[in-house]
């Protein structure tokens, strides 16, 4: 019978954790030493209050348009050019996409408490033979571009609501994502 050597259980363990640790900056030759300096750590900006949860709020639901209103309380029919399928908003943590129109257009966005900023968006190049929903792209765009006042309400089903500096208020209703589900491993 050979015997058995015990180690310390610890030895392998701070052996393996030395060997993970990530080396810090070279120093530089002898000769850029004067030149050299550190690099230093820049405090990230945090987000606005509130952003998050918003975020998470828009990502969880299709939006829909269900009522557009220009300053002077009219509907907005250019909007409205296929009852059967509204004007939909997708959201994810930087791009809003807008579906439903000639073209699929979509653009970076980021929320701050009680707006939504969205920049120019870009869009496919399909021709559209429909003149009213060809149109539909650029009547959109311009609507939900730049600034726009945010009210984000819980209900069934939930409300978004954006007003641009025109005065334009255009009203979503939030459709819940379905996750696919999964029993686990196939």
């Amino acid at each position: 019978m050979i015997p058995r050597i015990h180690r310390p259980l610890w030895l392998p363990l701070a052996l393996l954790l030395a060997a993970c640790q990530a080396p810090g900056p070279a120093a530089p030759p002898a000769a850029e030493a004067d030149s050299w300096s550190a690099p230093t750590l820049q405090q990230a900006t945090p987000a606005p209050p509130g952003s998050l949860e918003t975020t998470l709020r828009l990502i969880r639901h299709h939006w829909r348009l269900v009522a557009a209103v220009d300053a002077g309380g009219h509907r907005i029919d250019a909007l409205f050019v296929r009852p059967e399928a509204p004007l939909q908003l997708d959201f994810n943590a930087s791009l809003v996409s807008v579906g439903n129109a000639c073209n699929v257009l979509s653009a970076h966005h980021t929320v701050a408490a009680g707006s939504l900023t969205i920049a120019a968006f870009a869009s496919g190049m399909r021709a559209c033979a429909d003149p009213a929903l060809a149109a539909l792209d650029g009547a959109i765009a311009n609507r939900l571009q730049g600034r726009l006042a945010m009210q984000l309400d819980a209900g069934t089903p939930p409300r978004l609501v954006l007003t641009n500096d025109a005065g334009d208020v255009l009203t979503f209703a939030g459709v819940p994502i379905v996750a696919p589900h999964s029993d686990g491993p196939p």
